[in-house]
């Protein structure tokens, strides 16, 4: 990249604004050195880690580096055998530390970091000497007790040595109280002292080791403690050669992991400056621009990123139909800011940042970019010659080539203007025929013209507001500038016989290009009217189509509730009907009722059938002539005798009697609840012989046809049972294929226990819940074993 440029385009002070969001030294250096990429691979890969560090900042926002430091000069130390301090490994292992942490975190997070896990992957963990150094230097970098067993007695040994000794001289103070200065133990060259007055001197004898400033007061070490001290100051001797030795060895299991340490600064700086990427893009409101190779360049919405304040932002495309765009428009509009931001966001794209425009965005890759900016809205503010900026162009000229971009600032400024326009069409020419994408802002009519009779240069301006007398900052492609200079003076007040005569004066080739400017412009307006009515009325359009489609689905909806209404209804039709045809069937078995009962039955039977399926009638069973062996046995009844029930000529086990003189008989599959004085107890013998082949229905005067629900509501749970059991016997004989039985909702005591009942009744086959309209958990459908 063209060094200069880079520093015009004022891409430095971007590289600055991401060094402060990196997290240590090693990657703040990385964010300082990146250049921009040449290669669209290289470039893609940049821009993806970036995307992925954004994705993991998302999911987890306390991602980072934390306690990193760039201890790559420690690792060379203590390679050529240097002792390190304490807070020197405790650095080191902070690093290790935090390396272990960064892998885990990435290679764990929740999501696709395939770039980002490459990298994590080779991030080293040493255990063991992370271990050693915790156990051996604490947080504030102090030697511990636990790093050797040496040390720890040793510390030990002083304790006890300070302790006795304290003691001794305690009790010396209280004894020499009237020769000291003051009552207190201090410390001179590190060996403990009293502090006697001058004049008692010959009162405590010991070693003298320092006199105050005023000569007054005289620190003696006393005799009686001089070899106490000896020992205490070797003790300390001793520590100091262990805490010496550890760092040694500490030091030395750094060096046999250096190259590790190495990486593992390398592979975290690298991660943090992702990091340091993705933050810069929150902090921007920043996007991924799509890389092309085709050359085309497509900015939606784009922002200069230094600026602060309201920035207007800009729509700007370039080497799809036309590959040079010129710029015009009055001073302090916008242009030079136009340029800057293309240019800009073309290396930061390249770099791997992710730039504040839209997304949607499309950045091609170039090989170099080259600008020549300098003019009083530079970084700089200098002002640059005509001399200055030819030298820049013709540097520029030199080494431009097809696949680079050119950003050339008010292009022939600063000499004569017929001159100075005739040389930056010649320029712009010559860049057109190398094939060099060129974005220009300039000044001349001729230039505007120039723009309009080539189809690969394109015309643009940036707006101005005459009302106002204040330019917008938009810029609008497709439409040349006017200088409004004649316009601004009439608005300010000019007489208008000057402005008469300067419109003279400009001559009809000026007047005529401003016409032809005012008529393209009014073209514009209308066309950007028109895509805005049909802006309108397309989305009226789709307005409709969304209100139609709610319409039909209502009434799609309203059809099917329709329609299940009706077949709720029916389905309570039709079991009406079978439970009548049950009632009818059982009617006309009976053989006690008259001919005219049965013609009656019959019709009502045929009439019914004309709304419901037919149902067979069950056939009519013959009762049969009890046999005159089976005689009765005497005695009274026992539950496991087997019996017969007279009425319907059938054997079964007595399974239960009641008080109320009713007994309940199992025959086979079905249990019958039935009189005592309707049964009768066999022998062995005749429980031994062939049963009568089929049961005859039992007068049924004396047993009312069952209705086809039971309601329950408001019985006793203790109630229920026989009841329930009674009334499925009653409905099994009527030949009812189903029943319901109304319990209600309620607490659901009612309803577990007749569920629990139907569960093993041998009567039932399955049963269920009603539907919703026919009562839902309130009513419980049984379906009778046939």
């Amino acid at each position: 990249m063209h060094e200069k440029s880079l520093t015009t385009l004022e891409y430095p002070k971007i590289l600055q604004r991401l060094a402060r969001e990196a997290a240590f030294s090693a990657s703040k250096e990385l964010a300082l050195a990146l250049l921009p990429a040449d290669r669209p691979d290289d470039v893609r890969r940049r821009l993806a880690l970036t995307t992925e560090a954004r994705r993991l900042l998302d999911v987890r926002p306390d991602a980072g580096v934390r306690g990193a430091r760039d201890v790559r000069p420690h690792a060379a130390a203590a390679l050529r055998g240097t002792t390190l301090s304490p807070t020197e490994l405790r650095e080191v292992h902070g690093t290790m530390k935090s390396s272990g942490y960064v892998g885990r975190l990435i290679q764990r997070a929740e999501g696709n970091y395939p770039l980002l896990k490459e990298l994590a992957v080779d991030l080293p963990m040493r255990p063991r000497l992370e271990g050693r150094i915790e156990e051996s230097i604490s947080d504030d970098g102090a030697v511990l007790d636990s790093a050797s067993a040496t040390l720890r007695k040793l510390r030990a040994d002083i304790r006890a040595a300070q302790q006795r000794l304290q003691e001794r001289l305690q009790t010396l103070v209280s004894e020499f109280r009237t020769a000291l200065q003051e009552p207190i133990i201090t410390m001179r060259s590190d060996r403990y002292v009293l502090p006697v007055r001058a004049e008692a001197r010959s009162q405590v004898r010991g070693i003298v080791h320092d006199q105050s400033g005023s000569g007054a007061t005289i620190f003696v070490e006393p005799l009686v403690i001089v070899e106490m001290n000896n020992k205490l100051r070797q003790l300390q001797l001793d520590e100091r050669e262990e805490i010496e030795r550890i760092l040694q060895e500490l030091s030395a299991l750094v060096a046999e992991d250096a190259p590790h340490v190495t990486l593992a600064v390398e592979l975290l700086a690298e991660i943090d400056l992702q990091l340091a990427k993705a933050h810069y893009a929150a902090e921007t409101r920043a996007s991924e621009p799509q890389i092309t190779t085709d050359g085309r360049l497509r900015l939606i919405q784009a922002r200069h990123p230094l600026l602060s304040g309201r920035v207007v932002p800009i729509d700007f495309h370039l080497g799809d139909a036309f590959s040079m765009v010129v710029i015009t428009g009055p001073n302090t509009g916008g242009k030079t800011v136009a340029l800057k931001t293309v240019g800009l966001l073309a290396l930061m794209a390249q770099a791997g940042l992710h730039i504040p425009a839209a997304d949607g965005s499309v950045m091609p890759v170039y090989d170099a970019v080259y600008a020549d900016i300098g003019d009083e809205q530079s970084i700089e503010q200098s002002l640059s010659t005509f001399s200055s900026h030819l030298s820049r162009i013709i540097d520029i000229l030199r080494q431009a080539r097809t696949g680079s971009l050119v950003l050339l600032d008010e292009l022939g400024a600063g000499t004569d203007p017929s001159e100075g326009s005739a040389l930056a069409r010649a320029i712009l020419t010559d860049l057109l025929d190398r094939r060099v994408a060129t974005v220009a802002t300039t000044h001349y009519s001729e230039l505007k013209a120039f723009a309009h009779e080539r189809p690969e240069v394109a015309n643009a301006s940036v707006e101005f507001n005459v009302e106002t007398l204040s330019p917008t900052y938009r810029l609008s492609i497709g439409v040349p500038g006017r200088s409004n200079a004649l316009a601004i003076a009439a608005r300010l007040g000019l007489p208008e016989g000057i402005i008469t005569r300067a419109r003279e004066f400009l001559g009809s080739a000026g007047v005529e290009m401003e016409s032809l400017l005012e008529g393209l412009r009014d073209d514009r307006q209308a066309a950007a009217d028109e895509r805005y009515h049909l802006s309108m009325e397309r989305a009226e359009a789709e307005y409709q189509r969304r209100e139609l489609e709610h319409e039909r689905a209502r009434l799609d909806e309203e059809r099917a509730d329709i329609l299940n209404e009706a077949r709720t209804q029916a389905r309570r039709e039709l079991e009406t009907l079978q439970a009548e045809l049950a009632r009818i069937r059982v009617g006309m078995n009976r053989t006690e009722r008259p001919k005219e009962d049965l013609d009656a039955l019959r019709a009502r039977a045929r009439a019914l059938e004309e709304h419901a399926a037919p149902v067979p009638l069950p056939k009519r069973r013959e009762r049969r002539a009890r046999p005159e062996a089976d005689e009765p046995l005497a005695g009274p009844l026992t539950v496991g005798d087997t019996v017969r029930i007279r009425t319907v000529n059938q054997r079964g086990e007595l399974v239960s009697l009641s008080d109320r003189g009713e007994a309940e008989v199992q025959l086979g599959a079905l249990k019958m609840r039935v009189a005592v004085d309707d049964l009768e107890r066999l022998s062995r013998r005749q429980a031994r012989a062939p049963e009568a082949p089929a049961i005859s229905l039992p007068p049924l005067a004396d047993r009312p046809t069952p209705d086809v629900q039971l309601d329950l509501r408001g019985w006793r749970v203790e109630d229920v049972i026989p009841e329930v059991d009674r009334y499925l016997n009653d409905a099994y004989m009527a030949g009812m294929p189903f029943v319901r039985i109304l319990h209600g909702k309620g607490t659901g005591a009612l309803r577990q226990a007749v569920r629990q009942e139907l569960s093993h009744h041998p009567l039932v086959k399955t049963f269920a819940s009603a539907t919703p309209p026919e009562g839902g958990d309130g009513v419980t459908v049984a379906t009778l074993a046939g």
